[in-house]
């Protein structure tokens, strides 16, 4: 664990940092599966990992963010999730969920931040397929 400074690996491709999950998709694609509050302790562990995940892909990553059983976000993972999207080596973001509430926050953080190449989708599948465009 301390390897990942917070990361527990749980299979060669999969991580978890806390509630959440971390995968390493075919076609350069991190998967993210935000589940309960985004901390500020989640924030953290998160940007001290993200380069090192980032090296694992063969170029650019394109994230697919599942926020279907997320919950409140701090400021300081809004601001990591931003960091991450701006990043040289990040193609994509595509963020989806069905939950109301939540399309309405993130439809209003994409907006506000001016993230470019990111986009919210209702469904896991139509975000896979703009990923793969």
């Amino acid at each position: 664990m301390d390897e990942w400074l917070g990361l527990e690996r749980i299979g060669e491709r999969e991580f978890r940092v806390m509630q959440n999950t971390i995968k390493l998709l075919d076609d350069n694609i991190l998967y993210i599966e935000a589940v309960g509050e985004q901390t500020d302790e989640l924030a953290d562990i998160i940007q001290n990992n993200y380069k090192r995940i980032y090296s694992l892909f063969p170029g650019k990553v394109k994230q697919l963010v599942n926020i279907n059983k997320s919950g409140k976000s701090s400021i300081a993972v809004r601001e990591m999730y931003k960091e991450m999207g701006e990043d040289e080596l990040t193609e994509k973001v595509a963020v989806y969920g069905a939950h109301p509430v939540a399309r309405v926050l993130a439809a209003f953080v994409i907006g506000v931040s001016g993230m470019k190449g990111t986009r919210f989708f209702k469904t896991e599948e139509d975000a896979l397929a703009w990923l793969k465009e």
